[in-house]
Order: C-alpha cells, then sequence, then structure tokens
C-alpha cells in the first residue's frame, strides 16, 4: 500500500511540475515582444543568406533570359552589406534583378525579389539604402560582379 502511494504521490508530482512547466513557457512566449521592422528586416536578410537559388536578371540583357544561380555557392551575400530601411519609395527603374527562391526553381519557397536601381534598392517591397560612410556604387558593383559571374 505504501509503494502504491508512493508511485501516485511521484506520479501526481510529475504532472504538477510538467504543468507549471508548459504554463511557464506558454507564459513567456506570449511576452516576446511583436514582430518589430529591425526583426522582419534582419529576417528577410537571413532568408536571402539561406535561400539555395537565386535568378538573377539584367535589364539591359537583349533576351531577357534570366540566370539561375545556385546561392551557396557566393562567399559574400546581399545579406552582408551595410544596408538599412529608408522611408521613401523606390520608384527607379530597376538595372538587376535578384530573385531569391524563385518560384520556377524552389516550390513553396518564400520568394524574395531584390531591385537594384542606379542610387538605391528594394528588397521585397521596403527601399534600402547604404548606411553612413558606405558608398551604394559598392553594392551595385556587387551585384554587376555577381550577374558577370553566373553570366559567363
Amino acid at each position: 500500500m505504501k509503494q502504491a502511494m508512493k508511485r501516485a504521490c511521484k506520479r501526481t508530482c510529475a504532472y504538477i511540475f510538467g504543468s507549471v512547466l508548459l504554463l511557464s513557457c506558454l507564459l513567456f512566449s506570449g511576452c516576446q515582444p511583436s514582430d518589430s521592422s529591425g526583426e522582419s528586416e534582419s529576417g528577410i536578410l537571413e532568408e536571402i543568406r539561406t535561400a539555395p537559388v537565386v535568378k538573377l536578371e539584367f535589364a539591359e540583357q537583349p533576351d531577357n533570359e534570366p540566370i539561375f544561380a545556385d546561392n551557396a555557392g557566393t562567399t559574400t551575400s546581399l545579406a552582408d552589406m551595410r544596408i538599412i530601411p529608408a522611408d521613401e519609395a523606390f520608384t527607379q527603374e530597376w538595372i538587376y534583378r535578384f530573385t531569391y527562391n524563385p518560384q520556377e526553381k524552389v516550390i513553396n519557397g518564400h520568394e524574395i525579389i531584390v531591385l537594384f536601381g542606379a542610387s538605391s534598392l528594394e528588397i521585397g517591397g521596403v527601399t534600402y539604402v547604404p548606411e553612413e560612410g558606405v558608398s551604394y556604387d559598392s553594392i551595385l558593383e556587387w551585384a554587376e560582379g555577381v550577374y558577370k559571374h553566373y553570366s559567363s
């Protein structure tokens, strides 16, 4: 009889401990801040970094034939660029368009379109500019280099 009571007591304690642990997890997960622009910003850049495929397009390419490239092979990623969101809308014509996780190659992937204009870029509908002290020309040269590398 004492053995049965000890087992029942241990089982009850385990249920109580498990319940307290579960409630604590639920409580603390509900206290997390909502998705701020900084978190979504770093999230989209991380998605770009980890995208398996990128579709590269150049506006001045006569045949408009896109190039599909293995994104894992690039040493420097767009996600490594020192860029920040800007308040103004992206109204420029694009020079290069990089599509990460393109629908043609990544089934059920989250397609992210990056447009490189003459003075800024757009990532997923948000305009970005270089941080202070960073030349946008260097970012545009990087895009040009990536396109030329895979187009040759």
